[in-house]
């Protein structure tokens, strides 16, 4: 009978058999990732492909029967796409930072670790990069499920030319963060607007004494407390691991569910994939019922809007672009013909973008 150390060495040898194969299995596909990016290239075609990505995720989700869980193999798969991309050709993407940020967390989450990050000072600065083509994409926040639009990110798909080309939904919990323990003696608060009043009634109930200060992001909060020494901060663990900052108190958000939905942006456009998500905004004459027109034509044409936001003119007092979201394809006929529809009667009329939906893959 053999005993536990010559089992164990048994199963170990096993496990480095097959860690063997593996690791062989994981160059071959990438070798594979390089053929595509040359044909890519040849072809004119993006390098990054959404569809395909969902496609892969479906698939191996679909496959996984064995202990570990879907998303423990998603993630596996997401690092090794990550990779691949990289070699068939280094995209650079940008995001609002700096690094630790939320939207630098989405980034990773969506993209892998293996992908060109630029962080950039603000949102608009995201756009501007990304529609002068010194980035491929950027990653940007449109609404969150608590708080509502980030109106800085509408109002500049009407000031560039950038489409969405992907979505992105990502869990957001927050945390207090510094070198501090004792709150009765904490002064100042530094965080994102949207983040403070995310966990307003934490803040009420536990440091309502302190000051807040509002900054560009959760990261640069982080990065200022690093520096100063003089409060502590609201923002993401990534981050107080980014700037060495001790971990206060987790989970201070007012509502556990806290969701954002994140925008990858670029000047290319997504293929039709049959799950599929379109944005557009538009203006209207200032005349009774023109609002009502365009919404009746959804309804007549049985298409499910999943969002509309208005946004005030910043030239005309009283005067706003719709922002909507429909479930379907540019591409499909019966949406093609609604959209020629609906620029009829609007006095401004931009398609932002057909992309994925991002679903439970988001």
């Amino acid at each position: 009978m053999s005993s536990p150390e010559e089992e164990l060495q048994k199963i170990r040898s096993e496990i480095d058999q097959l860690d063997g194969q593996i690791i062989s299995l994981i160059q071959k596909r990438a070798e594979f990732a390089q053929e595509i990016g040359r044909v890519k290239r040849n072809a004119g075609d993006p390098i990054y492909r959404p569809d395909r990505e969902r496609d892969v995720y479906e698939k191996v989700s679909s496959r996984s029967q064995g202990p570990l869980p879907a998303s423990v193999i998603r993630a596996i798969y997401r690092e090794m796409m990550s990779g691949t991309i990289a070699l068939e050709h280094p995209l650079r993407i940008g995001f609002l930072g700096p690094e630790g940020s939320f939207s630098h967390e989405a980034l990773r989450s969506k993209f892998g670790s293996s992908i060109d990050s630029f962080p950039q000072p603000t949102i608009p600065d995201v756009f501007r990069e990304v529609d002068s083509e010194k980035l491929d994409y950027g990653v940007v926040p449109v609404e969150n499920s608590t708080e509502g639009q980030v109106s800085s990110t509408l109002d500049m798909f009407l000031e560039t030319g950038v489409k969405i080309y992907s979505e992105h939904y990502q869990r957001i919990s927050f945390s207090l963060l510094g070198f501090e323990k004792d709150l009765k003696s904490v002064k100042k608060i530094y965080g994102i607007r949207i983040g403070n009043e995310q966990c307003r009634n934490w803040i009420s109930a536990n440091l309502s004494h302190a000051e807040i200060i509002e900054t560009s992001s959760t990261a640069m909060a982080a990065k200022l407390v690093a520096e100063r020494k003089d409060g502590l901060a609201i923002a993401s663990k990534i981050a107080g691991e980014q700037y060495g900052l001790e971990l206060i108190h987790e989970g201070i958000e007012d509502y556990s569910g806290n969701t954002t939905r994140f925008l990858v942006i670029g000047k290319t456009e997504c293929p039709r994939t049959g799950l599929d998500k379109t944005s557009l905004v538009f203006s209207l004459p200032n005349k009774t019922g023109a609002l009502f027109s365009v919404l009746q034509k959804f309804n007549e044409a049985n298409i499910n809007l999943s969002k509309i936001e208005s946004r005030p003119l910043k030239r005309n007092l009283w005067e706003y672009h719709f922002f909507i979201d429909f479930l379907g394809h540019k591409s499909d006929p019966k949406i093609a013909s609604l959209l020629k529809s609906i620029e009829e009667e609007c006095t401004v009329f931009k398609l932002l973008g057909s992309y994925p939906s991002a679903g439970q893959f988001g």
